[in-house]
């Protein structure tokens, strides 16, 4: 039609109506995957923050990039002037670094969305107080690459401003040193787990043993067995050697039962058999020993090993308490003599005159 092949502008009049045609066509289209996304996102059983993100993504990044890559498909059917046409490439340069820049971030949200869902099911708040610092971190070094990018594509050198973050970055590197140090040291423990909130543990290399009450990012607070609370930095925690007792299927008891040396056979036979009766039929008992196993100074030594399945150090006493009454019980009723610690005397020869005897 003649009409469409009108000038305007040293352009027909019909590539106008396709540059607002893809125009209309991103803005129709953006709603309609905006829609489907949403209606496909509320029937599935997803986490809300993760939802969250997922819907974030969908709105005005994804428009940004529909609308960008319209007009710019939309600018390329016109005939520009090289000068303005230099311009607008550069333009539409800068712009879609920035919507990328944008969606990336985005998809940095989503990402740590999940880790941070990951992170709920776990007692320790370490990571939730060290996903939100790394999301910002990794969220400015994106923006720092796409800015720089942007620059670089403006026409600036950013070789000289590279060179002077890096002297900039260096001294607070060095300022910091020690803080960094400990923020390092919390992701060991974050990514390497080897204790969490409420585990009990030995720092044998540290002499401290106790229990976790919070692990930060600088440092871990210990309440020791005596009541104290001692705080350890992270850096220090991350290079020692750590005991999780609470990790530990099991704890052994390990003791040594005497009976008096004039213990007939049969009573000492006895003795293991109660002894061994007592342990395989206590609710505590994972695996268990009783032999024995020497002549001891003063006594006959039936040395006893119990695992007990109670990891919690309050339940393991009182089951230890209950295996340790009902072996007195058994050996009472049984006329088993424990054995102390004993010495005989045997003189040898004729007393000296005041203690002969008429």
């Amino acid at each position: 039609m003649w009409f469409f092949k009108m000038d305007v502008l040293g352009n027909p009049l019909w590539k106008y109506v396709v540059f607002f045609g893809l125009l209309l066509a991103a803005a129709v289209l953006h709603p309609a995957l905006r829609w489907f996304a949403n209606r496909t996102l509320k029937f599935r059983a997803i986490p809300e923050e993760i939802e969250k993100s997922l819907r974030s993504l969908f709105g005005r990044p994804l428009g940004a990039l529909l609308y960008l890559f319209a007009l710019w498909a939309g600018v390329k059917l016109f005939t520009l002037p090289e000068a303005a046409g230099g311009i607008v490439r550069g333009l539409f340069i800068t712009a879609l670094t920035v919507v990328v820049i944008y969606i990336v971030t985005k998809l940095v949200d989503l990402l740590f969305s999940l880790w941070r869902e990951r992170a709920r099911r776990t007692e320790t708040r370490l990571d939730d107080q060290v996903i939100p610092i790394l999301s910002k971190v990794t969220k400015f070094f994106v923006w720092a690459i796409g800015i720089l990018l942007v620059l670089q594509n403006l026409g600036y050198n950013v070789t000289s401003l590279l060179a002077g973050l890096g002297i900039g970055g260096l001294a607070v590197a060095l300022a910091a040193q020690e803080t960094l140090s400990n923020f390092i040291g919390a992701l060991a423990i974050l990514v390497d787990r080897p204790c969490e909130v409420g585990d009990r543990v030995d720092f044998d290399q540290l002499g401290i043993k106790g229990k976790i009450e919070a692990i930060g990012l600088r440092s871990t607070r210990v309440r020791t067995l005596d009541g104290t609370l001692v705080s350890i930095p992270n850096r220090t925690m991350a290079n020692t050697l750590i005991n999780n007792v609470a990790k530990r299927p099991t704890i052994k008891n390990e003791y040594t039962v005497g009976i008096v040396y004039d213990t007939p056979y049969e009573k000492v036979v006895e003795a293991l058999k109660i002894l061994r009766d007592i342990l395989a039929n206590h609710p505590s008992t994972a695996n268990y020993r009783a032999y024995f196993k020497e002549f001891g100074p003063y006594s006959l030594n039936i040395v006893v090993t119990h695992w007990c399945k109670y990891t919690d150090y309050e339940q393991f006493l009182k089951a230890t308490e209950e295996i340790n009454l009902e072996i007195k019980r058994r050996f009472e009723e049984a006329g088993i003599a424990f054995a102390f610690p004993t010495q005989t005397v045997q003189l040898a020869g004729p007393l000296p005159g005041p203690f002969r005897q008429p």
